[in-house]
């Protein structure tokens, strides 16, 4: 009884699992299908031309010694590429590759020769510099509303890597948020908990310029290897693998992205936009971008950037006024590394013009930072004011009374927090009692058309704004 085509197939697996390494074996030729074998014609079927392509760059030796050795000399391979699952169509295409080889073959002797690597899979891996950097903490990263759940998320991750509901986890934000900060942070809390695991911290540019390299060099093979040893791969700014020049780039990232998660191993990604605003990219790498948990942090609050440079203050021993530290988080607003870059130079022209570090001082630097504008509202710094204005308590204000001097005092409030803020009608409205945005905007335009004929009400929300100012 003749053997069947997958039996012959699955011993020419046999000799291309021994030479192979286990990573380099799973990864290409494990999804390989023997479709027919006839009249010296073997019928394969891949994923895609991509794959056939590598297989026949970096293993074509291997791939056409075991083919010839369990099929014949004479085999011609021809690849089956599905393009409809539904309907059954697809492509074919014949190997030029393999028969090359078996030419090449037949000169020296019609023997296949076979480059035999043996496995790399026993033996130990050198040891990795994982490129984080040692100050990027858990401990060292201040928490606050805008990155508080995806820090909690990040630090699950790096309690068990791998194993958890957050992999890939992809962070996103504008710049300067703590992105890196939080993604070096999961890679020291794993080699605190887990000294043994392979950790690599990457940015998406790196990436890029590694894989260019290891084309240039006929590396492709190694440099495909190495990632797959890597335990938890950390890959910061992923946007820049976008571009329809990227193409190879992203293939490459897609195979090592698929090995990585099928072996449980962590990915981590930090972008400046989340997945669905990346263009210029591979849907089937967005989808997997997406099979985890996305978590976006967003840009500090007063407080948080005053957490900030306290924390800032403590860890460097510098001692600065109240005022100057109110003045800072009022005024740089945008991200931790201008706050950080404010308390260098505050400390750098301290030293040099030998002066204690003043207001005056922190005006001169912000305003080579930042243009200092006006001063950023809270709802609560609002509400304060109101409240002591018109004597009424804050619960009170946040209340359902109805009385017209409560109406009137609530009403000035929600005015000066549409004026002044950047919130919402709705988050207006969600802040004094869960009120709708129409209510708040019938209260805007209420006080905005009574002030214009009551002077009294004028002068007394010209009070209220002076006392905000200040």
């Amino acid at each position: 009884m003749s053997k069947s085509v997958q039996e012959y197939w699955n011993e020419c697996m046999s000799l291309l699992q021994r030479q192979l390494t286990e990573s380099a074996f799973r990864m290409w030729f494990v999804p390989i299908q023997p479709v027919s074998f006839s009249n010296g014609k073997l019928v394969l079927q891949l994923q895609s031309y991509a794959v056939a392509d590598y297989i026949e760059e970096n293993y074509i030796k291997q791939f056409s010694s075991a083919i010839f050795s369990v099929f014949g000399t004479g085999t011609n391979v021809e690849y089956r590429i599905l393009i409809d699952s539904h309907s059954g169509a697809d492509a074919r295409v014949v190997s030029d590759k393999v028969q090359q080889e078996q030419t090449r073959n037949e000169v020296l002797g019609g023997k296949p020769q076979a480059a035999y690597t043996p496995p790399r899979e026993h033996i130990q891996q050198p040891a990795l510099q994982s490129r984080l950097n040692p100050n990027y903490t858990f401990e060292s990263f201040v928490p606050g509303e805008c990155n508080k759940l995806v820090r909690s998320v990040s630090l699950a991750a790096a309690k068990l890597p791998g194993n958890n509901s957050f992999n890939p986890l992809f962070i996103y934000g504008g710049s300067g948020v703590g992105k890196t900060h939080l993604l070096n942070a999961i890679g020291n809390q794993v080699k605190q908990l887990y000294p043994q695991k392979r950790v690599l911290y990457v940015s998406a540019n790196e990436f890029k310029t590694q894989y260019m390299n290891a084309g240039q060099t006929g590396r492709v093979a190694d440099f495909l290897q190495f990632y797959q040893t890597i335990d938890v791969l950390l890959i910061d700014d992923i946007q820049f693998l976008a571009g329809t020049s990227q193409q190879k780039t992203q293939e490459q990232f897609f195979h090592i992205f698929n090995y990585l998660h099928q072996s449980n191993k962590q990915i981590v990604m930090t972008s400046d936009r989340p997945p669905l605003d990346i263009k210029d990219i591979e849907d089937r790498l967005l989808t997997r971008f997406k099979w985890g948990f996305q978590g976006e942090m967003g840009r500090p609050d007063y407080m948080l950037r005053r957490d900030i440079l306290r924390n800032k203050m403590l860890r460097d021993g510098i001692d600065l006024p109240d005022e100057v530290i109110s003045f800072i988080a009022e005024n740089v607003r945008d991200n931790v590394r201008d706050l950080e870059g404010v308390l260098v130079s505050l400390l750098a022209y301290s030293t040099i013009m030998d002066s204690q570090i003043d207001i005056k001082l922190a005006e001169k630097v912000v305003g080579n930072v930042v243009e200092v504008g006006e001063k950023e509202f809270g709802l609560e710094d609002i509400l304060d004011v109101v409240s002591t204005e018109y004597g009424v308590e804050r619960q009170v204000l946040l209340g359902t009374s109805r009385q017209k001097e409560i109406s009137m005092a609530r009403q000035v409030a929600m005015f000066f927090s549409k004026k002044l803020t950047n919130h919402s009608l709705q988050e207006i409205g969600d802040f004094y009692g869960h009120r709708t945005h129409a209510t708040v905007l019938h209260s805007c335009t209420t006080i905005k058309e009574q002030a214009e004929t009551n002077p009294m009400l004028r002068n007394k929300m010209q009070r209220i704004e002076n006392k905000l100012r200040k």
